[in-house]
């Protein structure tokens, strides 16, 4: 008896949802084409309401800072991609936009949320202005196996500090690596980074001398501020460093257990905080932030809360205590500070998390 092959089973089903794909993915395309006109300003539509409930200080004092939102992925922050990011979903599927560790914080020019995230070796950026996510990092050989310090320039280059590197490299919005800003041996021990626009020069914790390095906007270096002590402008490993609107540089003086302020030149103004457990005082102080009223925010790492100083030194408000709540953290680290809509950035490192709380004025 002769054999009788199999005949092929017709692939009509799967040529049709592969042309209805490209159909669809063509339409998709088509449509956004239309929106290449459309921007979103940077932070529009970011949420700001606050609950009394939500508040710090409890009634019946008047609240001077309230919870707002918490981000962990790109969804927390827009629903949407970009107009080609949705097409690159479609086509690669979403990116894994998970923080598992975010230490340092820094606003983009354009409308963006910098994190570096030593727990997945790079840096996150949510592209607020553009409604769209972009790993920092991995388009580096490489990659940064220890991002300790985040910044972006006023042209939109990032520049991620990696303590295993010994450099400061810089990226575009794209990702994309552009080169060592401040290439390895220049500093013993990059630490957090900030930039003065005004001045034109960027600041960068070098933790194991001691110091502040001074640079320009492309990298050169200027000066250094402060050496080993524990006097008025000396530092005992620096670790944060915050600029504020009028180029007062503040300063996370770790092992002296404060934070400085120091002039636009260096020149010291005051310092926040002591050693100790109480509110006000310090026994792992991180991030350091400064509003347009001068209040001085630092974080207390180990007993996981935010000391709110005012522009005098004096304490305001101390935020915070254990737990995964809004309010509450787990060993928190960096902050970063947007003067225009008065919102707070706390990277909640082990609740894997960022925070987002307003600071209150006294008509609110």
């Amino acid at each position: 008896m002769p054999s009788i092959e199999k005949a092929p089973r017709p692939r009509n089903g799967s040529r049709n949802a592969r042309i209805r794909r490209i159909v669809a993915v063509c339409a998709l395309a088509a449509g956004l084409a239309g929106l290449a006109g459309c921007r979103v300003r940077p932070w529009e539509g970011f949420p700001t309401q606050w609950s009394r409930e939500l508040a710090w200080p409890p009634p019946p004092e008047e609240p001077r800072v309230a919870f707002v939102t918490q981000v962990r992925k790109q969804e927390d922050l827009f629903t949407s991609a970009s107009k080609w990011g949705l097409l690159a979903d479609l086509l690669a599927g979403p990116k894994d936009t998970k923080m598992v560790r975010p230490f340092a914080l820094a606003l983009h020019p354009s409308g963006g949320l910098l994190a570096t995230d030593p727990g997945r070796a790079m840096t996150h950026f949510f592209f607020w202005g553009e409604r769209r996510y972009v790993a920092i990092g991995p388009k580096r050989e490489g990659g940064l196996p220890s991002p300790v310090g985040v910044a972006a320039l006023p042209d939109g280059r990032i520049l991620v500090s990696d303590s295993r590197l010994g450099s400061v490299e810089a990226f575009d919005v794209k990702g994309r690596w552009l080169g060592s800003f401040i290439a390895r041996g220049v500093l013993s021990r990059p630490a957090g980074i900030a930039v003065g626009a005004a001045r034109g020069e960027v600041y960068v914790c070098d933790a194991l001398r001691h110091c502040i390095g001074v640079f320009d906007l492309q990298g050169r270096a200027l000066r250094s501020m402060g050496r080993y002590g524990e006097g008025p402008g000396e530092f005992n490993y620096p670790t944060h460093v915050a600029v504020d609107p009028e180029g007062r540089i503040a300063v996370t003086d770790s092992m002296n257990f404060r934070a400085q302020l120091l002039s636009a030149d260096g020149a010291p103004v005051r310092s926040f905080g002591r050693l100790g457990d109480a509110p006000g005082a310090f026994s792992k102080p991180k991030g350091v932030a400064v509003d347009s009223q001068g209040r001085v925010m630092v974080v207390e790492g180990l007993y996981d809360a935010i000391e709110f100083f005012d522009a005098q030194g004096a304490l305001l408000l101390s935020l915070g205590g254990s737990g995964a709540g809004p309010g509450q953290f787990w060993l928190p680290a960096g902050l970063a500070f947007d003067p225009a809509q008065n919102l707070l950035f706390v990277a909640d490192s082990y609740n894997s998390r960022i925070q987002v709380f307003r600071l209150l004025t006294e008509t609110q």
